[in-house]
C-alpha cells in the first residue's frame, strides 16, 4: 500500500483535471483553438493530451487498456468522453496507488525503462505542468483560469486552510 500523501496528491491531480475539463467545456470552439509560445497546443488538444498520457502511464504500470482504447495522439475529444475517461484514470489510477504497489519494480519503456515510483511521479507532473499550460493560455486571452492549486483543494474538500496566529 502507498503513503497517504501520494494517493492525497493523486486525488488532489484528479480534481483538478475534472474541474478544468468541467471549465473549459463551457468554452466556444474559437476558445478551445487558443494557444499561446511555450505551450504544448490549443487548448482542447493539451487537454486530450493530459488524459491520453494517463491512458499510457496506467498502461505502464498495469498492462491494461483503457475502457473505450487509448487515444491517437492529438486526437480532439468530446468533453463528455473525456471527462468520463479522466475519472476511468482517477479511479484505475487509485485502485494501483491503494492495492501492493511495488515502487521499485522496473518498467520497459519506449525509451529505456523506468521504475514504477518514477511512472507515478511522472503520472502526476505531467498533468500538473500542462495544466498550468492551459493557464497560461487561458490568462493571455483574458480569460481568468479556475484555481487548481492544492490550497483551493484543501478547501473543497473540507481541510480548510488555517493561517497561523
Amino acid at each position: 500500500m502507498t503513503d497517504g500523501t501520494l494517493l492525497r496528491a493523486l486525488r488532489h491531480n484528479s480534481w483538478a483535471n475534472d474541474r478544468l475539463i468541467a471549465f473549459c467545456s463551457k468554452l466556444t470552439e474559437e476558445q478551445l483553438a487558443w494557444t499561446v509560445p511555450g505551450t504544448f497546443g490549443s487548448v482542447h488538444s493539451t487537454l486530450g493530451h493530459i488524459v491520453g498520457a494517463e491512458h499510457g502511464y496506467l498502461f505502464r504500470l498495469t498492462g491494461e487498456q483503457p475502457r473505450g482504447g487509448p487515444l491517437a495522439r492529438g486526437q480532439i475529444v468530446p468533453f463528455d468522453d473525456l471527462r468520463e475517461r479522466a475519472r476511468s484514470n482517477a479511479e484505475r489510477m487509485e485502485a494501483v496507488l491503494s492495492g501492493p504497489f511495488d515502487p521499485a519494480r522496473v518498467i520497459t519503456m519506449t525509451r529505456g525503462t523506468a521504475t514504477a515510483g518514477i511512472v507515478a511521479a511522472q503520472y502526476l507532473h505531467h498533468g500538473s505542468d500542462h495544466r498550468a499550460h492551459v493557464g497560461t493560455i487561458l490568462g493571455a486571452h483574458g480569460l481568468e483560469p479556475p484555481a487548481l492549486d492544492v490550497w483551493s483543494y484543501a478547501r473543497e474538500i473540507g481541510e480548510e486552510i488555517v493561517p497561523p496566529g
